[in-house]
């Protein structure tokens, strides 16, 4: 799935790709799509799908789905079509969904943060997150010491 020291690993089969997708990809309130909310959403896109066949495919039992059914799990989950067929693509598709599942535990967590401070201590965060967001902008618009400024 990785390169470590320049060796690549494939992410695997096609089970293990849709697994991941299923895995790391989320409703907004952050809970898992559940196989018949996957099927319904495509087929109301125009592709006949049933949530007994995403299951197989995502177990393993049925391994060659047509070209018409990659596309719209590529489509619902929001990557390339590619991802189920490049291993490499594939890869670097993983790469980002960690780090957006990651960002996302991490927004999860500010909030729950958020609702169990104090009001008075929130204040203070809610000052020193608009003061880093200045900070960030200056530090954005100043030249670098490198080039000879």
């Amino acid at each position: 799935m990785v390169e470590e020291a320049g060796e690549f690993r494939s992410p695997g089969p096609l089970a293990d790709r849709l697994d991941r997708l299923f895995d790391r990809i989320r409703k907004p309130d952050g809970s898992a799509y559940s196989l018949r909310e996957v099927a319904d959403a495509i087929t109301a896109q125009g592709e006949s799908i049933s949530h007994t066949y995403i299951g197989q495919l995502r177990t393993g039992k049925k391994r060659d789905p047509n070209l018409s059914h990659l596309r719209a799990l590529a489509k619902f989950f929001g990557v390339p079509v590619e991802y189920f067929t490049s291993d490499r693509l594939a890869a670097d598709v993983d790469k980002e969904l960690d780090l957006a599942a990651a960002l996302q535990q991490v927004r999860a967590r500010t909030v729950a943060l958020r609702n169990s401070v104090i009001p008075e201590a929130q204040s203070a965060i809610d000052a020193l997150t608009e003061l880093l967001g200045v900070i960030r902008v200056l530090e954005q618009g100043r030249p670098d010491a490198d080039d000879g400024a």
